[in-house]
């Protein structure tokens, strides 16, 4: 992107662009876009870098979000400063968030700027064994209109109850507890936890893999993160763990090592089944592209094909989803269908595009089917095969 993508776009502008957005982005494409786009570039003032900032963290692109804090925060703006300390926090930079100088900025906040940040220096004192200090800091929180209630409980060693929405913090907060978060937080937490959560390795193990497939449905979290999630709360899984979340992990952590190329073919199509009703397809099929492209060469893989090719087309991995069809043979053909519409001007789409009228013909292509295919090669500005258009045409 260019680096000057916000030049003539002031404060108001683009919080009325943030505004108008959904975030987090239903789509795995815009959600990408959405978050370079508003990482782009230096922001032209304060206000501005507040916005892209805030905007970041509600979609839970964390790493985004640090990458304009650390730089943003280099004025020494109070604001800044609070809001890089708070994108650390949200990437698991506990440590480094607490070596940031609040002290001057906190009293020099606006209204309006996330009240969260008052925490800090509670979380922080409490951290490093100093509870006079943390109560000191909590007190001053309280004052300034911060919502105190779960630092207060766990400072005051009460039971904290867990709030409708789960910040950071709270997380943080509830984690110094005797007792650690449940696995019912995920439901609960915002996305820049959710993020938090699916690479923090202290987490409960079962908290751990509910939160990553809720991040990855968000598009929070890509399948790559996802995987990592699964393989690293598998280890720590407890036997008797058998929410869904924990069951995939344990399934994805133990079929790549399965004995025969049929356990992991079906441990794959268990795996896609089980994500289609978690809203979770794309980032999974991200997640097993790898060990998914493996088994083609298998002959005992061959009865896998039809699901191999969706895995391989949600996951963008074209070369093996053609390869796929290759091995699925005359049952497959419908499929190159779907290639082609997705790369309609690739090498091999031009001849998929071309049979595809026979298909239609001998019944193999459901007419709802074929509508959303000339619908998509039509958007695309692609001349659609005129036999293509006849044929949708008489149904």
């Amino acid at each position: 992107m260019p680096y000057d993508l916000w030049r003539g776009v002031d404060a108001a502008g683009l919080e009325a662009l943030v505004k108008s957005a959904p975030l987090p982005s239903p789509s795995p494409v815009l959600a990408g876009l959405t978050a370079r786009a508003l990482a782009t570039g230096d922001p032209a003032d304060e206000e501005e870098a507040l916005l892209r900032i805030e905007a970041l963290r509600k979609a839970g692109r964390i790493d985004e979000a640090v990458a304009v804090s650390e730089k943003a925060a280099r004025t020494g703006a109070p604001a800044l400063l609070a809001a890089y300390a708070l994108t650390l926090l949200a990437s698991g930079r506990a440590d480094e968030a607490c070596e940031v100088n609040l002290g001057e900025a906190l009293p020099a906040l606006r209204e309006g700027v996330a009240k969260e940040a008052l925490l800090v220096p509670v979380y922080c004192a409490a951290t490093g064994g100093d509870l006079p200090a943390a109560k000191l800091a909590l007190q001053l929180a309280r004052d300034r209109g911060a919502d105190v209630a779960v630092a207060a409980a766990v400072l005051a060693q009460q039971p904290p109850s867990t709030p409708k929405q789960a910040g950071v913090l709270d997380y943080l907060f509830l984690s110094l507890g005797k007792k650690r978060p449940a696995p019912e937080l995920a439901a609960k937490a915002e996305p820049e936890l959710l993020f938090l959560l699916a690479h923090d390795g202290t987490a409960p193990a079962e908290l751990r893999a509910a939160a990553a497939e809720r991040a990855a449905s968000l598009n929070v979290i890509s399948g790559e993160a996802l995987a990592r999630a699964y393989r690293e709360a598998a280890k720590a899984l407890p036997k008797s763990a058998q929410s869904p979340p924990a069951l995939r992990a344990k399934l994805f952590a133990s079929f790549e090592n399965a004995p025969s190329a049929k356990i992991r073919a079906e441990s794959i199509s268990a795996l896609l089944a089980g994500a289609r009703e978690e809203g979770i397809e794309v980032p999974i099929a991200e997640a097993l592209a790898q060990a998914n492209a493996k088994l083609i060469e298998e002959p005992q893989a061959a009865a896998f094909a039809e699901t191999g090719v969706k895995v391989a087309a949600l996951a963008g991995d074209e070369e093996s989803a053609w390869s796929w069809i290759d091995a699925g043979g005359e049952r497959l053909k419908s499929f190159e269908l779907l290639l082609a519409a997705t790369d309609p001007l690739g090498p091999k789409a031009e001849t998929a595009l071309a049979q595809g009228v026979e298909l239609v013909r001998s019944g193999a292509l459901p007419p709802p089917l074929l509508h959303r295919l000339v619908t998509v090669l039509d958007a695309l500005d692609y001349n659609v095969p005129i036999p293509l258009w006849n044929e949708a045409g008489k149904t």
